[in-house]
Protein backbone atom coordinates (compact mmCIF):
# COMPACT_ATOMS: atom_id res chain seq x y z
CA UNK A 1 0.00 0.00 0.00
CA UNK A 2 1.94 3.49 -1.36
CA UNK A 3 -0.89 5.46 1.17
CA UNK A 4 -0.85 8.25 -1.31
CA UNK A 5 -3.91 10.44 -1.80
CA UNK A 6 -6.28 8.92 -4.76
CA UNK A 7 -7.67 11.97 -7.18
CA UNK A 8 -10.60 10.31 -9.34
CA UNK A 9 -10.93 11.39 -13.15
CA UNK A 10 -12.78 14.28 -12.50
CA UNK A 11 -10.47 15.60 -10.35
CA UNK A 12 -12.05 15.05 -6.58
CA UNK A 13 -9.62 14.26 -4.31
CA UNK A 14 -11.47 10.87 -2.83
CA UNK A 15 -8.85 9.46 -0.49
CA UNK A 16 -6.31 10.98 1.93
CA UNK A 17 -4.21 9.09 4.21
CA UNK A 18 -3.97 11.05 7.83
CA UNK A 19 -1.73 8.07 9.88
CA UNK A 20 -1.14 4.45 9.52
CA UNK A 21 -4.40 4.20 10.71
CA UNK A 22 -6.66 6.91 9.52
CA UNK A 23 -8.35 8.09 6.37
CA UNK A 24 -10.46 10.66 5.31
CA UNK A 25 -12.60 9.58 2.69
CA UNK A 26 -14.27 12.79 1.10
CA UNK A 27 -17.98 10.67 -0.13
CA UNK A 28 -21.39 12.13 0.23
CA UNK A 29 -22.59 8.52 2.21
CA UNK A 30 -19.46 9.03 4.32
CA UNK A 31 -21.12 10.54 7.60
CA UNK A 32 -18.20 11.30 10.23
CA UNK A 33 -16.58 14.07 11.57
CA UNK A 34 -14.14 15.46 9.08
CA UNK A 35 -14.97 12.17 7.07
CA UNK A 36 -12.35 10.79 8.64
CA UNK A 37 -11.92 6.87 9.35
CA UNK A 38 -10.27 5.21 12.05
CA UNK A 39 -9.05 1.86 12.50
CA UNK A 40 -10.81 0.44 15.76
CA UNK A 41 -13.44 2.93 15.71
CA UNK A 42 -16.80 2.06 15.64
CA UNK A 43 -19.09 3.50 13.01
CA UNK A 44 -23.16 3.01 12.30
CA UNK A 45 -23.64 1.43 9.17
CA UNK A 46 -26.76 1.91 6.61
CA UNK A 47 -26.81 -0.57 3.80
CA UNK A 48 -29.45 -0.56 1.24
CA UNK A 49 -31.18 -3.64 0.52
CA UNK A 50 -33.20 -5.00 -2.09
CA UNK A 51 -36.45 -4.43 0.07
CA UNK A 52 -35.77 -1.98 2.80
CA UNK A 53 -33.02 -0.99 4.59
CA UNK A 54 -30.33 -2.78 7.58
CA UNK A 55 -28.84 -0.96 10.05
CA UNK A 56 -26.00 -2.57 12.28
CA UNK A 57 -22.86 -1.04 14.30
CA UNK A 58 -19.66 -1.89 12.96
CA UNK A 59 -16.03 -1.90 13.79
CA UNK A 60 -13.13 -0.56 11.26
CA UNK A 61 -10.58 -2.96 11.06
CA UNK A 62 -8.40 -1.66 8.21
CA UNK A 63 -8.75 0.08 4.52
CA UNK A 64 -6.98 -0.84 1.53
CA UNK A 65 -7.03 0.71 -1.58
CA UNK A 66 -6.52 -1.14 -4.98
CA UNK A 67 -6.75 0.65 -8.65
CA UNK A 68 -9.51 2.86 -7.62
CA UNK A 69 -11.32 0.96 -5.51
CA UNK A 70 -11.40 1.54 -1.75
CA UNK A 71 -12.08 -1.71 0.55
CA UNK A 72 -13.13 -1.16 4.13
CA UNK A 73 -12.52 -3.98 6.26
CA UNK A 74 -15.47 -4.28 9.23
CA UNK A 75 -16.68 -6.44 11.57
CA UNK A 76 -20.46 -6.38 13.11
CA UNK A 77 -20.00 -5.61 16.71
CA UNK A 78 -23.24 -7.87 17.09
CA UNK A 79 -22.31 -10.68 14.82
CA UNK A 80 -18.52 -10.82 15.07
CA UNK A 81 -18.66 -11.22 11.37
CA UNK A 82 -15.69 -10.00 8.92
CA UNK A 83 -16.48 -8.37 5.83
CA UNK A 84 -15.29 -5.76 3.39
CA UNK A 85 -17.14 -2.72 2.06
CA UNK A 86 -15.97 -1.69 -1.19
CA UNK A 87 -16.48 1.34 -3.22
CA UNK A 88 -15.36 2.93 -7.05
CA UNK A 89 -13.77 5.77 -6.17
CA UNK A 90 -14.22 7.17 -9.94
CA UNK A 91 -18.21 7.28 -9.34
CA UNK A 92 -18.56 11.16 -8.63
CA UNK A 93 -22.00 10.99 -7.76
CA UNK A 94 -23.93 12.51 -4.91
CA UNK A 95 -27.02 9.68 -5.43
CA UNK A 96 -25.17 6.28 -5.91
CA UNK A 97 -24.15 4.29 -2.84
CA UNK A 98 -25.14 1.04 -1.37
CA UNK A 99 -24.23 1.72 1.96
CA UNK A 100 -23.16 4.79 4.31
CA UNK A 101 -21.17 5.18 7.53
CA UNK A 102 -21.77 7.71 10.60
CA UNK A 103 -20.02 8.39 13.28
CA UNK A 104 -21.86 8.63 17.25
CA UNK A 105 -20.88 12.55 16.70
CA UNK A 106 -22.57 13.40 13.73
CA UNK A 107 -25.68 10.66 14.85
CA UNK A 108 -26.14 13.04 18.02
CA UNK A 109 -25.79 16.65 16.35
Amino acid sequence: MKNEPYINAAGHQVLEYISDDSIILDLPFIMTTGKRLTVGMPYMKLEKKIIGEEIAAIRLLGFQDYQGIIYLNVQDLKTGKHYNLSYNMEIDSDGMWFWSLADIQTITT
